[in-house]
């Protein structure tokens, strides 16, 4: 049972791997010198309320507290260097809320906007030092599931 769930997790980390590649080749310098404009990392507000995130076993990518984790499709790799894996989440959130919080909050947390798809299936690409985030957000009937890969960036200095 264990194995299945092992084999799962790679066969993710392998899928994403060519998203990676061609992430990588792709940044330029003029990329990393931008900022995300959006905000000025002003504090979300709905409906009066200010928008309140959580961290889970990443330290430094925030998580709308409306979303609940689902540990049993999530993983995480902690090192003394760096914490990688992949996190689920569900809740009943607007995907354009979803877009609108991490856009505003990942940059307080040092991420750079990368790139996204927006889709039926949205994709956010963040990049942090020697770190890549990539956040899917998918829209479903009554809900949205989030997942928030983090990885190595492969990129050398």
């Amino acid at each position: 049972m264990r194995e299945v769930k092992w084999n799962r997790v790679l066969m993710a980390i392998f899928l994403y791997m060519p998203i990676f590649i061609f992430i990588t080749g792709c940044v330029t310098e003029s990329l990393s010198k931008r900022a995300v404009p959006p905000a000025e990392s002003q504090l979300i507000e709905e409906a009066g309320e200010t928008a309140v995130s959580l961290y889970h076993d990443f330290n430094d990518v925030p998580v709308p507290k409306e979303l609940e984790i689902k540990r049993e499709n999530s993983f995480a790799f902690q090192t003394t260097e760096l914490t990688i894996g992949l996190l689920t989440f569900s809740g009943n959130v607007d995907p354009d809320s979803l877009i609108s919080f991490f856009t505003t909050k990942m940059p307080e947390d040092g991420w750079r906007f990368l790139s996204s798809f927006k889709s039926p299936k949205n994709i956010m690409f963040f990049l942090k030092e020697n770190r890549f985030c990539i956040i899917t957000i998918t829209s479903k009937t009554f809900a949205a599931e989030v997942e928030i890969l983090v990885t190595p960036s492969f990129q050398s200095k």
